[in-house]
């Protein structure tokens, strides 16, 4: 960023004249593009499902599901670090940016070398080594995009992510759409689909940036980032257990017809987290400034968020629960056991929405230890209660469990949050 441009952040930041604008502008630009291309995501999914039947989009799912856990070897949480530093000190956001890209491309390429040359070792029928290999490259593409992605949300150039986020979404959807027409039905295909998509968006993101950030490198920035880099990474490996652990137990235990039926509701779910998240990713920068310089407006303004995402949630369930068996009837006859699923995990939207406003706040606070300790709970009750429940209930059963999950979660991060408020109160009293 140049140097008007910081003073320009800095003014928005703290002018309260402004400050209402910047909010509300940036949900607008990252909530619509959200929205759009979520929606682009889901028919994409629900397409390739449909096309692919149940076993083989529950090996699309699963290979791309165990691949992407991996991924947080070298993805680190450094996004988040990225989005909260970038908030805290706009003027070295280049520096930053260009550090972390710089980490996460040489991490990223160990990665896939590693699972090219592993992938032959697990053997599990809902997970081909082919499929595994090109999920690694896919995810790289699409962790490197995120990072760029990223670095416009920290800037608060959010019509720049939703500019590309729905150009991603598009052409994946359009890629998917051609493979259909050629009555294409094998796996790696879409594979291919998806992962040329996120490698030519990856480019255009890169040029992006490079012209308007102006991205640079710095050793002793990528050192510290490491150094900071735990409390996220560990984070990001709860999340991603509590949220994609049932796919892969249902892989292992039942076989790539169940996670067929399976992934796309959870599948639908997960691509609708992104609406609230884009709230979510707004509020982290700002709250990270104001609580840095304007607690008492900071804690003002968490306090809305959450009760923003609380409705947003509200919204997004009802909406899924009662349009479920329109979205499964698009997928046919083979899918009509994943209404019920659908219908459950719609429960999951409403909490992980307050759990966005409440990690949100955290996040502003630097209580990523906190949080870990509250999602390693929640990892503990999931894994539990997954490998109980599996063969007993079957996949009805793991769907409950993921919603109960949730519920933990949030209950812990409440009880985090209302501390803090409670620490502030009493110091702003002596």
């Amino acid at each position: 960023m140049t140097k008007d441009d910081v003073q320009r952040v800095a003014k928005q930041y703290l002018n309260p004249q402004h400050y209402a604008l910047v909010v509300v502008g940036n949900i607008t630009a990252l909530f619509s593009g959200s929205v759009v291309a979520q929606g682009l995501t889901a028919l994409t999914l629900l397409l390739t499902a449909r096309q692919l039947g149940p076993s083989g989009y529950g090996q699309y799912t699963g290979s791309f599901a165990l691949v992407s856990f991996t991924g947080i070897l070298f993805n680190l949480g450094l996004d988040v670090w990225l989005l909260r530093e970038g908030g805290r000190d706009p003027e070295r956001l280049k520096e930053s940016a260009g550090s972390v890209l710089a980490l996460k491309v040489g991490l990223g390429l160990i990665f896939v070398a590693l699972w090219w040359g592993l992938a032959g070792w697990v053997q599990v029928s809902t997970f081909p080594p082919d499929l595994l290999r090109l999920s690694a490259l896919t995810v790289l593409f699409d962790r490197l995009f995120l990072t760029l992605t990223t670095v416009f949300k920290a800037a608060l150039k959010n019509r720049m992510t939703s500019l590309l986020d729905i150009l991603s979404d598009s052409l994946w959807l359009g890629g998917t759409l051609i493979l259909i027409g050629l009555g294409q039905e094998t796996v790696e295909g879409f594979f291919g689909v998806r992962m040329g998509a996120l490698g030519m968006m990856f480019g255009v993101a890169l040029w992006m940036a490079m012209r308007v950030i102006k991205l640079s490198a710095r050793w002793e920035i990528m050192r510290g980032a490491l150094r900071g880099a735990f409390p996220y990474a560990s984070s990001e490996f709860l999340t991603w257990i509590y949220m994609r652990f049932d796919v892969l137990i249902i892989g292992f235990a039942l076989g790539a017809q169940a996670v067929g039926l399976y992934a796309p509701a959870v599948s639908l779910v997960n691509a609708l987290f992104l609406i609230p998240a884009a709230v979510h990713a707004v509020f982290i920068p700002i709250l990270s400034n104001l609580f840095a310089h304007h607690p008492a407006q900071a804690w003002k303004t968490a306090w809305r968020s959450v009760l923003l995402l609380t409705g947003i949630g509200l919204a997004l369930t009802g909406g899924l629960f009662l349009g479920a068996d329109l979205l499964v009837g698009l997928l046919g006859a083979r899918y009509i056991a994943s209404v019920e699923i659908l219908k459950i995990l719609s429960l999951i939207l409403w909490v992980h929405s307050v759990a966005f406003g409440m990690a949100a706040i955290m996040v502003a606070l630097n209580l990523q230890g906190r949080r870990s300790f509250v999602q390693a709970i929640a990892v503990v009750v999931n894994i539990g209660l997954n490998l109980w429940i599996v063969r007993w209930l079957e996949i009805p059963g793991v769907a409950w469990v993921y919603v109960i999950t949730e519920g933990v979660l949030v209950i812990g991060y409440a009880w985090i949050v209302v501390n803090a408020y409670r620490t502030w109160r009493a110091s702003t009293k002596v």
